[in-house]
């Protein structure tokens, strides 16, 4: 479990005393999954339907207390389930919203020391769910500003959880999938997701029907390391980072991952819950 807010941000590396730790076994939910699709762009980490499973596993893996407290925060815009907010983030990030930060932690896919600041521009995704993890756990503050850090928790938690949002090798290269030309990431947001062939509450509730435990550890850095080396090995393991024409991706290159992005946004739902059981408890 989370023992601080502060251990979320990671301009230098906590002690194993500051990282939340905990296993949890999820269950079936009937939540509803409606939210906003955004604009097209260059990196948003999961399309609307991942964001929306995401925000459906964590939301039936909450305690009493932290779910009647999403409830009353989501009701200030009159929204009933976290799938309702998972993806404003992207909307914010489209309309430059001042002060919105990057979705991503850019680990260096060679595997060397990451810059100080490798979000050009923005504020890191970790240092973001620093703050904004701050802002929910004070209730003292308006229910207006902390309704807002919840939108973007459920948001960089689940981006978080996307394989190319903790490397500075996004995937932009053009690849064709399925008969399709778009870009690496968009396979990986959307297409793999796509061609599994179920909407967010199926998926949600396929998810959540496997019986087993999952480990809801570490902070956001270890999440995009986890990111970082899944792109090492099972990306750019066969994809080159530097193409000189359109990648062709194998008939069977949905199947063959579907394992990588079932876990991943299981993970990400089941870690979302921890969070935010420990910052409304």
């Amino acid at each position: 479990m989370c023992k601080d807010v502060a251990s979320l941000s990671t301009r230098s590396e906590q002690p194993e005393s500051t990282r939340y730790q905990s296993v949890q076994t999820y269950s079936t939910s009937n939540s509803r999954s409606s939210l906003y699709l955004s604009p097209l762009q260059r990196s948003l980490g999961w399309g609307k339907t991942g964001h929306a499973v995401v925000a459906g596993i964590a939301e039936a893996n909450l305690t009493p207390v932290a779910a009647t407290e999403v409830r009353r925060l989501l009701a200030v815009e009159g929204y009933s389930h976290l799938s309702n907010i998972s993806s404003w983030a992207d909307k914010a990030k489209a309309e430059q919203l001042p002060g919105s930060p990057s979705h991503t932690i850019r680990l260096p896919i060679d595997g060397s020391t990451p810059r100080p600041h490798p979000c050009p521009g923005h504020f890191c995704a970790n240092d973001a769910l620093a703050q904004y993890g701050a802002t929910l756990a004070d209730r003292s503050k308006p229910d207006a500003e902390r309704e807002v850090a919840l939108k973007y928790i459920v948001h960089l938690v689940g981006d978080l959880h996307q394989p190319l949002h903790g490397t500075d090798a996004t995937g932009q290269m053009q690849v064709l999938f399925l008969g399709k030309q778009m870009t690496l990431h968009a396979v990986w947001d959307d297409g793999i997701i796509n061609a599994h062939g179920k909407n967010a509450s199926k998926l949600t509730a396929e998810l959540m029907k496997a019986d087993k435990n999952i480990l809801t550890d570490g902070t956001p850095i270890d999440w995009a390391r986890e990111d970082l080396d899944i792109a090492q090995h099972q990306i750019y393991d066969t994809v080159s980072l530097h193409p000189t024409s359109v990648v062709i991706l194998p008939p069977d290159y949905a199947r063959a991952k579907w394992p990588i992005v079932q876990l991943r946004l299981t993970e990400g739902g089941l870690r979302l819950a921890s969070l935010l059981n420990h910052l409304l408890s």
